[in-house]
């Protein structure tokens, strides 16, 4: 067990109720019937109020625009005023705080007590993710991104979203060359990074094969049981086979680190191919790129498995110009990741661009992912290559958790007339709130998006 985090309800309607989280999870506090903890008689709640996530031993919780504020040990967070609505008060500065053992949490009548237990293997320091040192949290080095360390953060730009892009003369440091040395592979070059690992072309010393190796830094300590764990799944998905699905060549860890060296896809990604044609793709174009890709997501959760990180950025291409091939990358990968606890935290600490492309239920109810919840990202996806625009209004919001529950899908024709009715309808389709009301699995979006195409 990496730890347990334990959250008891000592004042209010729900006092004596008790939640033990050993894992990643999610918890939302609010009047609305979609919370854990639902307090509708409550005047000083707001519908969603604050939401916690836990990833064993850490904990962080966020405000989410509501109008009274959430008290951490007497102080207050977040809040807004009286004349904003709560989609208004979503647009102030995110306010997040991450707890201790002991800490008080209190959101109208009700309070609750935080537990954190933790093997004392799991205290020590994170590494940031750039220059890989060591952050001081008791310096409070720690912030909003609190896997970044404070000469980086110095050195890097902050964007309108909040997130952090590192400067050129941090980009030239040999992040993969410090960490990790993997025997008969010879690293060119940097492909690109996220807030997943780092991803270079390698070359293969003897025969010159030429390599994808991505680097993952775990974000915790590793224990040992949890990093067998986490080979364990990882072994199983190298054992899917399927020309939409990308190759994994081979795998391993060394410390915190983890590695993975998979087929090389000379055409990049489709967030990359869209930024080459001026922001968004052709329907000719993207056609055959979105029919490979269910695919290949079709084929995985026909064999059990599902993504929960589909997006443009991974799906590989390879072949050439007009004739590309489509290659579902990470399959698995964020999940598994995120199961073992090496992910840190991945909805309140989310700098990857991954927020758009989630369905509501990956944040209310973290762990219960399924495929029907794939298919709305990969209806996401498809929105956004075909218009250049998420689903959901993100770009303006500073606190998108808050739009991921409380915004509503824009029907695709509304962001773009020149869609075909026909495809329209499938996408908008797979973006139902209601996972009851979409295609099921990738399998079922397939058959139809492929018929209508045909025609």
């Amino acid at each position: 067990m990496a730890g347990k985090i334990t959250l008891t309800v000592t004042t209010g309607p729900k006092t004596g109720t008790e939640f033990v989280f050993e894992e990643h999870d999610t918890l939302l506090l609010g009047r609305k019937n979609d919370c854990q903890v639902c307090l509708p008689e409550d005047k000083l709640i707001s519908r969603h109020h604050f939401i916690l996530e836990m990833n064993p031993p850490d904990i962080r919780i966020c405000d989410l625009g509501s109008l009274h504020g959430t008290y951490i040990n007497g102080q207050r967070y977040g809040g807004r005023e009286k004349h904003e609505t709560p989609e208004e008060g979503a647009r102030r500065k995110l306010a997040q705080v991450d707890l201790r053992d002991g800490d008080e949490i209190k959101a109208g009548e009700t309070t609750l007590r935080v537990r954190v237990e933790a093997t004392a293997s799991l205290l020590k320091p994170r590494r940031c993710l750039w220059c890989r040192d060591y952050i001081n949290v008791e310096a409070g080095e720690s912030g909003q991104d609190d896997n970044i360390c404070a000469t980086c953060r110095e050195m890097s730009e902050q964007d309108d979203s909040g997130a952090f892009s590192i400067s050129l003369s941090q980009q030239s440091r040999p992040l993969i060359e410090e960490d990790i040395n993997i025997s008969d592979y010879q690293i060119i070059h940097e492909l690109g990074r996220g807030g997943m690992g780092i991803v270079s072309l390698a070359q293969h010393i003897k025969d010159g094969k030429q390599v994808a190796l991505k680097v993952m830094h775990s974000k915790v300590a590793v224990d040992e049981r949890s990093r067998q764990r986490f080979l364990r799944e990882m072994e199983a998905i190298r054992a899917l086979h399927h020309p939409n699905i990308i190759t994994f060549l081979d795998s391993g860890t060394q410390s915190d680190v983890f590695y993975f060296l998979m087929e090389f896809c000379e055409g990049g990604n489709v967030a990359s191919l869209m930024a080459r044609r001026g922001g968004r793709l052709t329907l000719e174009e993207a056609g055959p790129i979105l029919l490979q890709t269910l695919q290949g997501l079709a084929f995985a959760h026909k064999q059990g498995f599902v993504h929960r990180d589909i997006k443009p950025q991974n799906i590989l291409l390879r072949g050439q110009e007009g004739n590309w091939s489509a290659r579902l990358s990470d399959l698995g990968l964020a999940k598994n990741f995120e199961q073992a606890g090496f992910s840190g935290l991945t909805i309140t600490g989310e700098n990857g661009g991954s927020l758009p492309f989630m369905p509501r239920e990956q944040v209310t109810h973290f762990k219960y992912f399924k495929p029907n919840s794939d298919v709305w990202a990969m209806g996401a996806t498809c929105y956004y290559i075909l218009t250049g625009s998420f689903p959901r209004n993100h770009l303006d919001a500073p606190n998108q958790v808050d739009v991921i529950l409380q915004g509503k899908v824009v029907p695709i024709r509304t962001r773009d007339l020149r869609i075909p009715k026909p495809v329209a309808e499938i996408i908008d389709r797979s973006l139902a709130d209601k996972a009851s009301e979409r295609y099921q699995h990738a399998g079922e979006m397939y058959e139809v998006l492929k018929k209508v195409l045909s025609t």
